[in-house]
């Protein structure tokens, strides 16, 4: 019995083990590459990002400005 205790943390030291030696590798050969990937994917987007901003805020004037429209049309039908 005390040996099935004995084998199962084994077991779990090894997986830990195993756990960090993944985490340490990805760190190495994977993080840095993914981050420049990432970075160069959101410098070349960047074009897009802000006609998108652009829209946005164009949409934005125009509900405002129709939202004052029916401001003043509900405040010209109320007098």
């Amino acid at each position: 019995m005390k040996n099935d205790k004995g084998i199962s943390k084994v077991v779990l030291f090894v997986i830990i083990a195993i756990m960090i030696a993944a985490a340490i590798y990805w760190a190495k050969y994977f993080a840095k590459p993914m981050a420049t990937v990432m970075m160069g994917g959101a410098e070349q987007a960047q074009p897009a990002i802000e006609k998108a901003k652009q829209a946005s805020d164009a949409m934005n004037r125009v509900t405002k400005a129709a939202e004052e429209v029916a401001k003043k049309a509900s405040e010209g039908a109320a007098k």
